[in-house]
């Protein structure tokens, strides 16, 4: 009974959330029915318990009162319900005074940090003003970090996509933490009026503290991979090493998570329970879950974090409790906390990712650690562990094939590596840090702690050395994610009630989607198209007969991350590897027959299928374009509208072989 109230309970909620952001109401709307239902519901509570027919009443109510409650959660969140939200305030010679809630040092020349917009400087008064503004701030000698309260003049820009194929989709990233506006900032645009010391600024200076002494004592290759395991920072991992973590399928290990969370309350409780004082009244198990909250606090409370120590709190205080409250109860429980915490969670996609892969585990562990049994320990212990693998896989699989379009072939084998390596990795540094100021002692936890850091990469190198390591190109639609969800949860259903013949079914019909997602690979692979980007350099995307081509204008230099960032998401949502061919001022250039690129003062133009297209840097009076569609992108856009045919500074223009 438990169990299913807490599941209708999260589900009204889960919903609600979901229509506060699909239905476009006011919030104070929202928050009149919201008030009229609950004032409903007490009186039921309180006058119709007793009468049969508002008894009935009762249980639809608090349905319909939740419902309302994690729709005016979510709209409350957002800036468009504040009252005083700067964005609609601030005029051009306006100030901002804001404090600094996250600051992130940059590799070039900026860094980044998020604003809490506390106050609007206008030429004879200050306002008060609420919302959040995402800044890049040229790298200075202005000792910028979490706390500082600065004054700045931005120049707000909405954040919008660029609308290329396969890209980050940044708008929705950014409006599910609550931001719409981003600005840059040179060193004479902010300065620094003080600093204030809050609850996370302690965080935060504890995990600069600790990251110090992973700079002084560990090898300049692994400290990236340190941090981002340790202390879940990948801003320092290089693109390189990302790469191969998500082609291994161990990209969990470097976004601090349950996993983490897991293995560090094992060895927390492990060592209390050795001290015999701590034994009495379960006194090691509080110590530990102190210990891994102060953890989720250090590693910033992602929302994978947060959902890891949540559950593992109502699993400890069930069982100090004496109450069967595990499994499920849990996962709901902890769910519905966190979003009347933060409605905004929902739209996580380490929030997601991370409950459906506990809820994979405890749906699919038990039907797939029952198929074998092994007769020594050691061996059960390497399948139990890669069964809990499969078993997240299992839960992830469809949100992780619409997210980031690729399938990583050798995760069984990464898992039984990270059994042992993850553990270890993360352990080691716990005990480099306990003990780093003890001499000699702490030169030796340092040499042990890169050798194990060098063994993870060698592992994750060699399995990105095997041959076809990652399937890319998979992109279902939302319909048949809902419908692998589906038809995976009816199977489970009719394995545990002993329905073969429906079980059978299941598993046919989850056969034939997976084939359905390989056919519509393969044909976006052999699909023909050019796409001319939405850059500020002329930049084009040409795929034909299962092969991919990047032109990109060479006249400036360029760096390979700028060239991944336009070129990996299509790359991985066709399944196709780009070839990278600069094109200079002056050149040309031949794909294949019928298909070419002309480079000139003028501009690009680019023959397709008997088509001419003519990306204008200028427009020559004296130049005769009939026959050629004149292109306007973000490389010029000052070039008048009418004097052009199509335009790719909204979004990419694409062309499809007819």
């Amino acid at each position: 009974m438990l169990k299913s109230s807490i599941f209708i309970a999260l589900s009204a909620f889960l919903v609600g959330i979901f229509a506060g952001d699909r239905i476009d109401i006011h919030w104070v709307l929202t928050f009149t029915i919201w008030a009229t239902l609950l004032l409903t519901l007490i009186i039921l509570l309180r006058f119709g318990e007793q009468v049969l027919f508002f008894k009935k009443w009762i249980s639809w109510n608090v349905i319909i009162v939740l419902f309302f409650s994690g729709m005016l959660g979510y709209q409350l969140k957002m800036p468009s319900s504040f009252e005083q939200d700067f964005n609609g305030l601030y005029l051009e010679n306006d100030q901002l005074i804001g404090g600094i809630i996250d600051y992130q040092e940059g590799k070039g020349d900026y860094d980044k940090a998020i604003v809490s917009v506390q106050q609007i400087v206008k030429p004879h008064t200050n306002i008060y003003a609420q919302g959040q503004l995402l800044c890049y701030i040229k790298t200075s000698s202005e000792n910028l970090s979490e706390g500082s309260v600065v004054i700045l003049q931005p120049e707000l820009q909405s954040i919008k996509n660029k609308n290329n194929p396969g890209e980050f989709d940044a708008e929705k990233y950014w409006k599910a933490k609550g931001i719409r506006t981003i600005s840059f900032l040179g060193d004479e645009n902010v300065s620094e009026l003080g600093f204030v010391n809050s609850f996370s600024g302690f965080w935060t200076n504890s995990r600069e503290y600790l990251i110090n002494i992973i700079k002084e004592k560990i090898s300049e290759e692994n400290q990236g991979l340190v941090v981002a395991l340790t202390l879940g920072d990948k801003s320092k991992l290089t693109i390189e090493k990302r790469n191969h973590f998500a082609n291994a399928g161990a990209m969990h290990v470097l976004a601090v998570s349950g996993m983490h969370v897991g293995i560090l309350l094992g060895f927390l409780q492990w060592i209390f329970f050795l001290i015999k004082p701590l034994r009495k009244r379960n006194l090691y198990l509080y110590f530990a879950l102190i210990l891994i909250w102060a953890f989720a606090f250090l590693t910033g409370m992602s929302a994978s974090v947060a959902r890891a120590v949540t559950m593992f709190s109502i699993l400890a205080v069930g069982q100090l409790m004496g109450k069967k409250f595990f499994g499920l109860q849990a996962i709901f429980a902890s769910a519905l906390i966190l979003l009347i915490l933060n409605p905004l969670f929902l739209f996580d996609i380490g929030f997601q990712l991370s409950y459906l892969a506990v809820l994979g585990i405890a749906f699919f562990y038990r039907p797939i650690i029952d198929l074998v049994h092994f007769r020594y320990k050691i061996v059960n212990y390497f399948w139990q562990g890669t069964t809990i693998g499969i078993a997240a896989q299992i839960g992830t699989l469809p949100l992780t094939l619409y997210y980031f379009n690729q399938f990583p072939n050798y995760f069984f084998l990464t898992n039984i590596g990270l059994i042992v390596l993850a553990a270890i990795a993360l352990i080691s540094v716990v005990v480099l840090f306990i003990f780093h100021a003890v001499p000699y002692l702490n030169d030796l936890l340092a040499d042990g702690v890169n050798l194990i850091y060098d063994t993870l990469t060698n592992f994750i190198k060699w399995i990105n050395s095997l041959p076809g390591e990652v399937s890319t190109g998979f992109t279902p639609s939302v319909l048949q994610v809902t419908l692998l969800y589906l038809v995976l949860g009816f199977t489970f259903y009719f394995w545990q009630r002993r329905k073969r013949k429906a079980f059978r079914l299941g598993i046919l019909v989850l056969f034939f989607l997976g084939l359905s997602l390989i056919a519509n690979r393969e044909y976006n692979k052999s699909k023909e198209e050019l796409i001319v980007l939405n850059h500020y350099r002329k930049s084009v995307l040409f795929k034909t007969n299962r092969k991919l081509y990047f032109i990109y204008d060479d006249t400036y230099p360029t760096t390979q991350k700028s060239i991944d960032f336009l070129v990996r998401g299509y790359e991985n949502s066709v399944g196709v590897k780009a070839q990278i061919l600069p094109l200079n001022k002056g050149e040309e250039l031949k794909i294949i027959d019928g298909v070419y690129f002309q480079s000139s003062e003028e501009g690009w133009l680019i023959n397709y299928e008997n088509k001419r297209f003519f990306l204008a840097n200028i427009i020559n009076s004296k130049h005769d374009y009939s026959g050629e569609s004149i292109v306007k992108g973000a490389w010029n856009p000052y070039l008048e509208n009418e004097k052009t045919d199509l335009n790719t500074t909204q979004k990419a223009l694409i062309v499809k072989k007819s």
